[in-house]
């Protein structure tokens, strides 16, 4: 009986299927870290500024989207 090694064989005839599903997420979840940096970075602007104010629809905004990417995902993948 002779040994062999069949993970080289699997790791060839696998083949990277790029579903929607996960891009999906992963743009929704880039561009809602975008919004979430610019209202965190709005807030330390206006902070120096003497007069902090949190912009809250920016960052229901944020979560709206990350949202979206997770059902997406689920719905997709």
């Amino acid at each position: 009986m002779a040994w062999t090694n069949d993970y080289g064989m699997r790791s060839q005839t696998r083949e990277t299927v790029l579903t929607a599903g996960p891009v999906f997420y992963w743009l929704t979840m880039v561009i809602a870290a975008l919004i979430f940096v610019f209202a965190v970075g709005d807030f330390f602007i206006s902070w120096a500024e003497g007069h902090p104010i949190v912009r809250v629809v920016a960052l229901i905004t944020a979560a709206v989207i990350w949202l979206i990417g997770h059902g997406l995902r689920a719905l997709m993948s």
